[in-house]
């Protein structure tokens, strides 16, 4: 069994002491790409941190981005900023050679450790590490870091990118719960059943990895709702039809087995709403605070982009926050079942 040099504890020693660390780490992956990822993560850590802000809380949230595109930066502001170094520091921690890199108040309560294209090569980098020091347990250097500053934060989410089986490998030696965005497209669907994999290869450094839910992404607001009426015509809700219905039926079936959930919630498709968030680094409920003002119309008209109405914002921020309130009571239930 693999000894870590530093300290000479084995694997097995090295995991029962991280493992209690880590209880509430959610990792956001899909196999595909344009899956709703980033989104899902920003969205979700601005959303909690704003709540524990409000309440004055002095607990915090940690976003990790393990994405070589690196557009949680972009997503929350911060890309190209002093301390973005597009995972230099991720690479250091698995040469044995470095600390993670975290960002200080991107937003009140929250902290980011970057990612970026730095992260291209990592399948290099740790093979390269395992030679240095064989009797290093590689794959486990980013957990063993992660859970040194995991005492800070209350919860932690981790962006994981498509298809880069190593980044992806060591997000879930991280992890505790896996949330799966799916869109309607047969690749994103294909993309969630990949995901199995990715638990396999990491069973042996990680057997408590949960698959928490998955999450409907981008479906068009128009087509896939009806409003359902009483007998005097008053609007008393709303039913799924077309392909968001079809889509859930899918997914709920091929989850079944599994006993994983999809969430109620669902997070419908707002283009002008996403482009201009990523273009100007604010989460759904930001853009919303933004659009609600009385200056809105002029500030959109002076940066050359298109209106966005208020209520359009405010619904995007809406889901997203019964998104995170959803995954929240998700792992609530987990953690009173344990």
């Amino acid at each position: 069994m693999r000894t870590t040099p530093a300290n000479g504890l084995t694997t097995q020693q090295i995991l029962q002491m991280i493992r209690p660390r880590l209880r509430r780490v959610i990792i956001v992956l899909n196999n595909k790409g344009g899956a709703g990822k980033t989104t899902t993560v920003a969205n979700f850590a601005c959303t909690v941190a704003a709540a524990l802000k409000k309440s004055g809380s002095k607990k915090r949230i940690l976003a990790m981005d393990l994405d070589p595109q690196g557009n949680l930066g972009l997503d929350l502001g911060y890309q190209g900023s002093e301390g973005d170094d597009k995972g230099a520091s991720i690479l250091q921690v698995i040469d044995g050679v470095g600390n993670l890199n975290v960002i200080r108040d991107v937003r009140p309560n929250l902290d980011v450790i970057p990612g970026g294209r730095l992260l291209k090569p990592i399948a290099i980098r740790m093979y390269a590490a395992a030679q240095a020091d064989p009797r290093r347990e590689v794959r486990l250097a980013l957990a063993q870091a992660i859970a040194e500053i995991a005492g800070d934060y209350e919860w932690i989410i981790i962006d994981c990118p498509p298809n880069v089986a190593e980044l992806q490998d060591l997000a879930a030696i991280i992890g505790r719960y896996v949330l799966i965005p799916v869109t309607f497209d047969e690749g994103s669907i294909q993309g969630m059943q990949g995901v199995g994999e990715v638990f396999d290869k990491a069973a042996d450094l990680n057997d408590e990895l949960i698959p928490l839910a998955a999450l409907l992404f981008g479906f068009d607001r128009q087509n896939n709702f009806r409003k359902i009426r009483d007998e005097s015509g008053e609007v008393v809700g709303v039913r799924e039809i077309g392909l968001l219905a079809s889509t859930r039926a899918e997914v709920q079936s091929l989850l079944a087995d599994l006993e994983i959930p999809v969430l109620e919630t669902v997070v419908t498709r707002a283009v002008n709403v996403a482009k201009h968030c990523r273009k100007r680094g604010l989460s759904y409920a930001e853009l919303a605070d933004a659009t609600a003002s009385e200056n809105w119309r002029e500030v959109a008209k002076q940066s050359g982009i298109a209106n966005i109405s208020a209520d359009s914002a405010e619904v995007s921020a809406y889901e997203m926050e019964q998104v995170a309130a959803e995954v929240i009571r998700l792992v609530m239930k987990q953690e009173a079942a344990a």
